[in-house]
């Protein structure tokens, strides 16, 4: 099994093979090795990684990632773009958009909620919706991929769509795909932020333990019902109470939001759109 991240060596990188640890695949893998160098030799995975090798010499440290798509569609011809994002990010995309467009290319862009499909056909209960008691349309990035199929794009970018909803549009996304910014609200859209500042967040990653109990959405702790019960006075909770329960518990903002849900609790004085 390949242990990269737990390298310390990284022969790869620096050319000294004479250290490679014991670890290393390229150890026993030098004809898997020479398999992979031939599939750069097809004629869009040639396009593609030559160029992303171009830009990287070039641009490396000097342009932010908005620059180096835009450089290298057009080294590699993608004239044709597509733009899956999130409706979080909607006056993002309408900026990107322009970006692309004034650059010289064809943009199609695709909402992640196209389609209006309520979450209830996902099977979401109420309680589990981000808005409890409001429509809320699914995600839809497999109609995403299959209309900017449709729109015949050479290039697909990715703008803040969730997690899982990733995943799915990069698996029926018919063109090659690339990332613009991934979506982490509680860190401005910079997920490392909680790896640079691990001192910060090492309580809150060490709460998603696997061992732990886990939120499947599908039940509400009952440990978790009855906390915010008992907190709750004349069937109101205030929104610092609320955080400071899930911080005691060590859950997520959105159990304690779910089981007030359940329990008919009202949330007050939310100044962070948790609750």
């Amino acid at each position: 099994m390949s242990n990269c991240a737990n390298c310390g060596q990284f022969a790869c990188w620096n050319g000294k093979l004479e250290k490679i640890p014991a670890h290393c695949p390229m150890h026993d893998h030098q004809e898997f090795y020479e398999e992979t160098l031939h599939e750069y030799e097809k004629e869009g995975n040639k396009n593609i990684s030559y160029n992303s090798a171009l830009v990287e010499g070039e641009g490396y440290s000097i342009w932010t990632r908005m620059e180096e798509i835009i450089e290298f569609c057009w080294r590699t011809g993608f004239n044709n773009l597509g733009l899956a994002f999130c409706v979080g990010l909607r006056k993002e995309a309408n900026k990107v958009t322009r970006i692309l467009q004034d650059a010289g290319f064809k943009v199609s862009s695709v909402v992640c909620k196209t389609g209006a499909e309520a979450k209830e056909k996902l099977g979401l209960k109420e309680y589990q919706k981000v808005r409890p008691g409001q429509f809320e349309a699914m995600c839809n990035p497999i109609a995403q991929a299959g209309l900017l199929k449709e729109a015949g794009t050479e290039l697909n970018i990715m703008l803040g769509l969730c997690v899982g909803h990733d995943t799915l549009f990069i698996r029926y996304s018919a063109a090659p795909v690339t990332v613009l910014a991934v979506k982490d609200r509680a860190l401005a859209h910079n997920p490392l932020g909680a790896i640079y500042a691990e001192h910060y967040f090492a309580g809150k990653l060490a709460s998603h333990k696997k061992g732990g109990q886990a939120e499947t959405g599908d039940e509400i702790p009952q440990k978790v019902l009855e906390a915010v019960q008992k907190s709750a006075s004349d069937g109101v909770l205030t929104c610092a109470q609320a955080r400071q329960l899930a911080s005691k518990m060590k859950v997520s903002h959105r159990a304690i939001g779910n089981a007030c849900n359940s329990l008919k609790i009202k949330v007050r004085n939310c100044d962070l759109g948790c609750f």
